[in-house]
């Protein structure tokens, strides 16, 4: 998302800016699927799981769990390969500040000035207060803490640089990794699947901490290594090379079907959620279909987007230039969309495309305006 998740070497990599584009209107996908669903928490929801009818829930549900699997994995493994440049030409000491000002800047501004104008002005929480005597509420009750909104990602994605820049220092010497083969792949999903499974033994789907959500995170931190050692090694090109656009069809034709197994003999139509964790056959492969989806399908789409989509013009650019200022703008657009639009009587799957087009335009105007205030536009560049 801009400098936050791109490097700062020449020349740039179209088809990674290419996918993190697409991966940014993805996360806008999933919060305006939240809403008319009332799957997962987001500030606004104006559906609810009941009252979807199968065709809905089907839509939804497959919609948001596959979304949910691999786009932020990606940005993760995306941000790891870029840092390694980036660390190696500004060394610890420098890294470490530019990424707190490229990542903490901005999410200090979300957490102190936009989520707190989501709360008690947009949403209008606590209207027998004044916005002064609720903002000083949020500050003393420590409420900052968790009012990341969707900047969590920019949060883990500093803790996860400054871990990565404290242990280069410590350990210089790089790993040495040369296979990117299938045997390897394989074993990177199972481990991923095994990790998923035993931390969502402790943290299920569906809790938070902080607004972290640790159990999504044994994706992350596996895609983030992943790129660092992909980085290290000079592996993307081989990574991305033609014949792994296999593991898109595979994630694919593997994948679907295994999702609707699990949601129809796991007990997902009835109510059930043993899926989303504990020690249950169902949990275990929901884990296993996340890990092939984020790794094969991501590792496989990266393939297809350097083959076919490696190309830079006037709405790339755009897209590319404006990615953080979407991704950091887009929760107040829509949310101020959806309310704006709350009394359209629309079919629960169409009310949420016309508002996810609506939103996704709305946000890259907001970012393209914004930016050119000058303060604004060196943090969300």
């Amino acid at each position: 998302m801009g400098n936050n998740l791109k490097g700062t070497s020449k020349p740039r990599i179209a088809y990674l800016d290419n996918m993190r584009s697409l991966v940014i209107i993805f996360v806008i996908t999933i919060h305006a699927a939240v809403t008319y669903s009332g799957f997962g928490g987001w500030y606004y929801a104006e559906g609810s799981p009941e009252d979807l009818s199968i065709f809905g829930t089907v839509f939804f549900g497959l919609l948001q769990s596959f979304l949910q699997a691999w786009t932020m994995g990606i940005l993760f493994f995306i941000s790891a390969c870029l840092a390694v440049k980036a660390l190696a030409k500004r060394g610890s000491s420098g890294f470490i500040k530019e990424r707190l000002f490229r990542l903490g800047a901005p999410l200090l501004l979300y957490v102190f000035i936009i989520s707190p104008v989501i709360s008690f002005i947009i949403l209008g929480y606590y209207p027998e207060n004044s916005f002064l005597e609720n903002y000083i509420r949020f500050l003393k009750s420590f409420s900052w803490l968790g009012a990341t909104g969707p900047l969590w990602f920019v949060e883990a994605l500093l803790v996860f640089c400054i871990i990565y820049a404290a242990l280069k220092k410590c350990f210089p010497k790089s790993i040495k990794v040369q296979n990117t083969g299938s045997r390897n792949i394989i074993f990177t999903i199972l481990l991923t699947a095994i990790m998923a499974f035993l931390i969502r033994l402790v943290f299920p789907v569906g809790s938070s901490f902080m607004n972290l959500q640790f159990s999504y995170f044994a994706s992350y931190i596996i895609m983030f290594i992943a790129g660092i050692l992909v980085g290290e090694n000079d592996l993307l090109d081989r990574l991305t090379g033609s014949k792994n656009i296999k593991w898109l069809k595979w994630s694919l034709i593997f994948g679907l079907p295994l999702w609707f197994v699990i949601m129809s003999f796991g007990g997902a139509l009835e109510g059930q959620r043993y899926f989303d964790g504990g020690f249950y056959w169902q949990s275990f492969a929901f884990a296993l279909w996340e890990s092939l989806t984020v790794i094969g399908f991501s590792m496989g789409l990266m393939a297809f987007f350097r083959k076919k989509i490696n190309v830079e013009n006037k709405f790339t650019v755009l897209m590319r230039d404006n990615s953080f200022g979407i991704y950091f703008f887009h929760a107040p657009v829509l949310i101020i969309i959806s309310l704006l639009l709350a009394d359209l009587k629309l079919q629960p799957v169409l009310k949420f495309t016309a508002v996810l087009i609506i939103a996704s335009v709305s946000s890259l105007l907001c970012s393209f305006l914004i930016r050119k205030i000058k303060p604004l536009g060196k943090l969300l560049k």
